[in-house]
């Protein structure tokens, strides 16, 4: 008796300790018997689902894990994705008799069994990581629940709305569908188990442009010809990093536009400093823009950096607006009560190369008036010159007359002689002094039309200097408030 009772605790006690070595067991290799039972057609058919025969779909539950996430590219709109790919079912033809669920870890094993057919929809490009070897495991539990994950790295496109870029911010869906069965047939599910969230994510994930808010889990069931196909999304909320934008390309374009002010302070006769300044910039807002649009895809509509630049560039091209009027003003006024149009082209002359070339057209005008106006004069002042001709005239053909009268004659011939040299010297010094007071007061009224009309341009200036900074302020407020508080 006590050997029989002896005997029955020894047993009790390898069965207690076969049960704590059973659980600490995470799985079990695969068995023969479990093989054998896929080999068997007449047991286990794969190209059936495990409800195929009892009227009701089977549930797929879906969980991911995303381990990476990164180029998110506004040119090619897609992004990269690498995540730990979860699939849930219960197939009750595989359950078995195990303290432990079997692991599978071969392809051609995994090929014998019925597995969801699912595929990402809206990507270009997935594939299995198998390096050092498939990234993947199955785990088949007694009561027929299997469970299956794998890595995989995804390219999947994204449909971006860039009007606010850089400042914008995306939804991007991954879309989950079975291939081959309707809704009636297989029937896709998120996990919601308590403890782990359906789509989980390291912590870790840093994008160099991006940065990842938030994940949420949604469904996309559509109809189709073939009849309704259930579809499950995960959609990632990312948001643009700008402060790269803001430092490349937002920093440096306004202080151009800064730098194009300068043209306010430089005086209204440096044509060429003003107009290379201007075009200095104008061009280096253009590459700017260029080198912009480089890495943007052509779209119909326009985008925040497009009004940026647009803004910038009309900002840039105003200054040069501006000093053509100013110029303008400058030469209207000196032309303004003169008829003469060269002085338009005097001005523009003394402007580039200095001015001296109008006082010599005058001086060489009034040398030529002034000796037809010396002949008349003569004339005038000197009425016994062609009466003393015609005497000289008149003796030839009287050479009879007595010599005293041809003597008094000779007499005054000298004094009038010496009468004329005087009126010569009166009439030269009055001429020069002419000369001088009109030289003199052409030079006053050039000179006092070129300060009016400078200083017409100066008070243009001055009115942009106050003007050109508070419309770009504004247009700042209006824009930072318009894309990142508005919208």
């Amino acid at each position: 008796m006590k050997l029989h009772t002896m005997i029955r605790f020894l047993l009790s006690v390898c069965c207690i300790v076969n049960v704590f070595e059973s659980a600490d067991l995470a799985f079990i290799p695969l068995t023969k018997a479990f093989l054998d039972k896929l080999k068997n057609e007449t047991l286990y058919n794969r190209f059936a689902t495990p409800t195929q025969y009892d009227g009701v779909p089977t549930n797929v539950t879906l969980s991911m894990f995303i381990e990476g996430m990164s180029s998110f590219s506004a040119q090619t709109m897609d992004y990269h994705l690498d995540v730990y790919f979860q699939e849930e079912w219960y197939d009750h033809r595989l359950a078995h008799n195990a303290s432990a669920p079997i692991l599978v870890r071969d392809l051609t094993v995994f090929k014998m069994m019925w597995h969801p057919d699912v595929y990402f929809a809206n990507a270009r490009s997935a594939a299995f990581q198998d390096i050092t070897d498939d990234n993947f495991l199955v785990w088949v539990y007694p009561n027929g629940r299997v469970w299956y994950d794998a890595r995989i790295s995804i390219v999947s496109s994204c449909n971006m709305d860039l009007w606010k870029y850089p400042l914008d911010s995306q939804e991007c869906a991954l879309r989950i569908l079975s291939y081959a069965y309707p809704m009636t047939v297989l029937r896709l599910l998120w996990s919601e188990k308590e403890d782990v969230p359906a789509i989980d994510r390291n912590p870790d994930i840093t994008m160099p442009d991006m940065s990842l808010k938030h994940i949420r889990t949604g469904y996309c069931n559509g109809t189709y010809a073939t009849g309704e196909w259930s579809c499950m999304t995960a959609i990632f909320y990312v948001e643009r990093e700008m402060m790269h934008h803001v430092m490349q390309t937002y920093v440096p374009t306004a202080l151009i536009v800064v730098i194009s002010w300068f043209n306010f302070w430089l005086e209204i006769d440096s044509a060429p400093a003003r107009v290379s300044l201007s075009i200095t910039t104008l061009l280096t807002i253009s590459t700017q823009a260029n080198a912009v649009k480089l890495a943007l895809p052509e779209v119909s509509y326009m985008k925040a950096i497009d009004v940026w630049m647009g803004s910038c560039m009309a900002f840039v091209f105003g200054v040069m607006i501006e000093f053509t009027i100013c110029h303008y003003a400058k030469n209207l006024e000196m032309l303004r009560g003169d008829g003469q149009p060269s002085l338009i082209v005097d001005t523009a002359l003394s402007t580039l190369f200095g001015a001296a070339r109008d006082i010599d057209d005058l001086n060489e005008e009034e040398g030529v008036r002034g000796d037809g106006e010396q002949h008349i004069a003569l004339n005038m002042l000197n009425p016994e010159e062609p009466r003393l001709r015609s005497l000289n005239q008149n003796n030839d053909v009287t050479a009879n007359g007595t010599r005293y009268f041809v003597g008094a004659e000779r007499m005054k011939r000298k004094r009038s002689k010496a009468s004329l040299s005087r009126l010569r010297q009166q009439v030269a010094s009055m001429r020069h002094a002419t000369i001088d007071v009109s030289r003199r007061a052409f030079n006053w009224t050039r000179a006092l039309r070129n300060l009016r009309g400078r200083r017409v341009a100066q008070r243009i200036d001055e009115r942009c200097r106050i003007v050109f900074p508070m419309i770009f302020l504004l247009f700042n407020v209006a824009y930072w408030s318009f894309y990142l508080v508005f919208n």
